[in-house]
Order: structure tokens, then C-alpha cells, then sequence
């Protein structure tokens, strides 16, 4: 079956791991880290994480924006602040910057997904947040320009951007699928 037919799926987020990821961002980034810096990261950890290993660490909804590629329940636990865990671990935004402001234990973590998290902030250290902003519009193959509001990307665009073959798209379009539906039946 081509991966062109399969319905356009992506893996759910789950908030313990959104925030223990986001956290370790953060830790690893510094304090004071601007909220753009962190929503780019996450993006690109799991664009990462999508590519090498085929399930994402942070999962949820991915869209272009004005300012490029980001992750929906990113944006949404910074700006309404409406994950419990969220708001004990990662400050409200002062100005842009976040910090740690509850204890981190990353339990939800790997060791692969830590890695994978620790290498994107060492590889964009030197970038400035709009280096990065720049770096991602011209860096993500599945980015697409936006003036207004977003457009979704899906876990296949990314796959596809890369130049993945349709029997790993689809492979891993199965799985957002299968994971996504035990998501809803959990919930």
C-alpha cells in the first residue's frame, strides 16, 4: 500500500513526557531561555527522533507557522498553561524566557530520547533564537511559508522531506495510527 493512500496521522502527546522533555531543554539550554528557542528544539528533537528511530519524544500536532515548524501542545502548555505537571516544572513566561521552576526527573525519558535532546540544544547552542528560527525554514524540507495562522505538517511529510522510502512511511504511519487510536480509547 502506498503511503500516499494511508490517513494522515499523527502520534498523540502525552503531557508527563511533553514537560520532561521541555524541561530538559530547558536545563540544558539555560536560564532564561526564550520560549521560541524551546518550541524550535522541540521541534527539531523530534523531527530527530521521527527519522532515526520512527515514534517522536514530544508526538502531538505539527505545524508551519510565521516563525517556522513547531509543535502544537508545545505552544499550547506555554501560552495557556494548561498541563498540571507543566506548570509545577516550567515557569509561566517572563517577558519570552522560561525556567525550571519544580524538580525534573525526566522518569519518562530514555536514555535515547535524552540524548537525542541533549544533541539538538549542543548542536544549536551558538545559534541565536532567530539564527534558528531561519535555520528551521531553511533546514525543514516539510516547512511550508505562512503569513497567517498555520498549516499542518504530518508525520509523512517529514518522511517524505527526507527522502524516506514509502515502506517506512507507511510503517510508521501505521504505528502514529495504532498509537493514536489507543490514545483515544485511554482517554
Amino acid at each position: 500500500m502506498s503511503c500516499t493512500n494511508l490517513p494522515a496521522v499523527n502520534f498523540p502527546a502525552n503531557e508527563r513526557k511533553v514537560t520532561d522533555a521541555a524541561a530538559r531543554l530547558i536545563e540544558k539550554s539555560g536560564a532564561d531561555v526564550d520560549y521560541l528557542r524551546i518550541v524550535k528544539l522541540a521541534y527539531l528533537a523530534d523531527r530527530r527522533a521521527i527519522l532515526e528511530r520512527g515514534v517522536p519524544i514530544f508526538g502531538g500536532h505539527y505545524f508551519s507557522m510565521r516563525k517556522g515548524p513547531t509543535i502544537g501542545e508545545v505552544m499550547d502548555f506555554v501560552g495557556q498553561r494548561t498541563a498540571p505537571r507543566w506548570k509545577a516544572t516550567i515557569s509561566a513566561r517572563k517577558g519570552n524566557a522560561l525556567n525550571l521552576v519544580g524538580e525534573t526527573s525526566f522518569d519518562t525519558l530514555t536514555e535515547a530520547e535524552l540524548k537525542i535532546l541533549d544533541e539538538v540544544v549542543e548542536e544549536h547552542r551558538t545559534r541565536s533564537t532567530g539564527e534558528l528560527v531561519k535555520w528551521c525554514h531553511d533546514n525543514c524540507g516539510e516547512y511550508r511559508d505562512v503569513l497567517f495562522g498555520r498549516k499542518p505538517i504530518q508525520v509523512e511529510d517529514i518522511l517524505k522531506a527526507e527522502g524516506q522510502p514509502e515502506t517506512r512511511i507507511a510503517k510508521i504511519s501505521k504505528r502514529a495510527k495504532e498509537l493514536a487510536e489507543l490514545d483515544a480509547l485511554l482517554a
